[in-house]
């Protein structure tokens, strides 16, 4: 008995170092360009563009009464990607991202099965895409990005066989929802905040002026925009409001913590979204 738990022991002792070489690094964030967050304010979804894809481009491949299908599902899809705290189906807002489903292109094609000659491959092949345009307060919209997917679904069926439109369409349906399905998650996965970083280069009372690029910025609707004075640790000495923002330059009220104070050459982080930046 003795002998046994001598070597349980020796086999405990063994294993430790082991155990050590596994446990996964400490990583330390040290930069605010790397500080990012999931979810983001609520996003809209279009379906216009898609209800003219299908009604005009493709009436035959696909039934026009399928819009409000794919875009039930998209909007799952999103929501599960868990960037955004809500997604919602064509609502309006003076200043906001939109995600517009678009189909560009459906075919099909039969070629031999060289090993099976009793059957023949089907081949449905779409591309769809995702497209993120920003709307101003002046209602003006322009495109920010876009995530595609090529998608090939194969069938195999009797040579002789000649495919119904129920079968063509049901093949082109599995493939475009799979489509859909991957671009949104590439789009959810890409839209993620993250930080410009600029300079005080002057205050003036109450107002604070920083040298910032503010092209993408500029792209953030006001009430996501988060400007906010940091230390050398990031810690949030002072935050700023009632932003007048320009080229290369911002300027704004700022309202500091309690205890703390602020000056000329302090850094200046701006939250912007990853996929512009791409």
């Amino acid at each position: 008995m003795i002998r046994y738990l001598r070597f349980i022991g020796l086999c405990l002792i063994v294993l430790i170092p082991f155990g050590c070489a596994t446990a996964p690094d400490t990583v330390y964030v040290t930069e605010a360009q790397q500080v990012t967050t999931l979810a983001l304010e609520p996003v809209n979804l279009d379906d216009i563009n898609l209800k003219n894809d299908l009604n005009r481009k493709f009436p035959n491949q696909l039934p026009p009464e399928l819009t409000q299908e794919l875009m039930s599902d998209i909007q799952a899809q999103l929501a599960n990607t868990k960037r955004f705290t809500r997604v919602l189906m064509n609502a309006s807002d003076s200043e906001t991202y939109i995600i517009e489903p678009r189909i560009e292109g459906l075919s099909y094609f039969e070629s031999p099965m060289n090993m099976d000659p009793t059957r023949k491959l089907v081949t449905f092949k779409t591309l769809v895409r995702l497209d993120v345009k920003f709307m101003n307060t002046k209602g003006q919209i322009e495109l920010v990005k876009s995530y595609s997917d090529n998608r090939k679904l194969d069938i195999k069926v009797p040579r002789k066989e000649v495919l119904s439109a129920a079968k063509i369409q049901d093949s082109f349906k599995r493939a475009v929802t799979i489509g859909f399905r991957a671009a949104a998650d590439r789009l959810g996965t890409g839209f993620n905040p993250s930080y410009e970083m600029g300079t005080i280069s002057r205050i003036n009372g109450k107002i604070v002026y920083v040298q910032i690029n503010t092209s993408k910025l500029r792209k953030v609707p006001k009430k996501q925009q988060a400007i906010e004075v940091v230390d050398d640790g990031n810690q949030v000495l002072a935050s700023l409001g009632e932003l007048q923002i320009e080229d290369g330059n911002l300027s704004g009220r700022y309202f500091e913590k309690a205890g703390m104070s602020i000056k000329e050459g302090m850094k200046v982080r701006a939250r912007v979204n990853a996929m512009l930046l791409e």
